[in-house]
């Protein structure tokens, strides 16, 4: 493979704890697949300002090439709170105003062995425009909606979230979900969710179930796995669906999916343990 899989979406500072830490969705997905030996390269909305900084020099620290488009509002910043066993975060303008400029780098898409979308702005027509005229994309396109509150609190937005997240969905090879993220979305359960894609075109959903583990449905069949024991205590759930969707990712390039999805959703399943016992949303190698 010469090409890099591009990873389409959010690029952000998390300010947990007092502490600022890089990540974001699709960034955490690109550094996951370096982490993981695949070629990746990130568009994603990033400014010139001191969060802008630190997400460049994070992506060159671990490989990744980093193509930053417009960011008027500079770089997006979210504050996070752990409630329980869960974070919650509330965004700058910048965060709330997401939207990645596709425009003029369709080449780019094309040229990808993969794309992978991750909380990207999808109650815009002009965003997944670009994504709904992606070649094969049955092949190639990858989502997960990370579906968030702070991102959809616009009169008509959750609306325009679900139909865009539709029309997508029904050309994906994959889509990664949460019953957190179809209830908010859709106000129904993922596997009622899962139903609906399939029938409408999509070639596999995952859905995730924190602790529960994770299933991989298809036209034809299902395969579940569960979360293994590690002895080392959970430090915190930051990344950890991200790690999931890098891991699949990196399963479908080397075509390991091509003999069912059993084997790399236990992987997957391993990488998201293994992220969780460390701080942050970096995805770690299971040991």
């Amino acid at each position: 493979m010469t090409e890099a899989v591009v990873v389409i979406g959010d690029a952000l500072v998390d300010e947990v704890d007092g502490a600022s830490i890089v990540g974001g969705a699709a960034l955490n997905v690109a550094v996951g697949l370096a982490r993981l030996g695949v070629p990746a390269r990130l568009i994603a909305m990033v400014g010139d300002d001191a969060p802008g900084r630190l997400v460049r020099e994070h992506c060159a620290a671990h490989g990744v090439e980093l193509l930053a488009t417009d960011a008027p509002h500079g770089t997006a910043v979210a504050s996070a709170a752990r409630v329980g066993g869960t974070m919650h975060y509330e965004f700058n303008p910048a965060g709330t105003a997401r939207f990645v400029e596709l425009a003029g780098l369709e080449h780019l898409l094309e040229a990808a062995p993969l794309v992978v979308v991750s909380c990207l702005a999808l109650e815009h027509p002009a965003q997944i425009a670009p994504l709904l005229g992606l070649s094969h994309s049955r092949q190639r396109l990858l989502i997960d909606p990370n579906a968030r509150p702070g991102y959809l609190q616009a009169e008509g937005a959750r609306e325009r979230f679900a139909a865009g997240l539709d029309r997508l969905a029904a050309r994906a090879l994959l889509v990664k979900v949460s019953d957190e993220d179809t209830e908010l979305v859709y106000g129904e359960d993922a596997s009622e969710t899962a139903s609906r894609w399939l029938d409408a075109g999509a070639r596999a959903v995952a859905i995730t179930r924190g602790p529960d583990g994770a299933l991989i449905t298809t036209p034809e069949t299902y395969v579940s796995a569960f979360v293994p024991e590690l002895a080392a205590p959970i430090v915190d759930t930051i990344g950890a669906g991200d790690s999931v969707l890098a891991s699949l990712t990196a399963s479908v390039i080397t075509g390991d999916h091509e003999g069912g999805w059993a084997g790399p959703l236990g992987r997957a399943m391993a990488v998201a343990a293994a992220t969780t016992r460390a701080a942050g949303g970096l995805l770690q190698l299971p040991a």
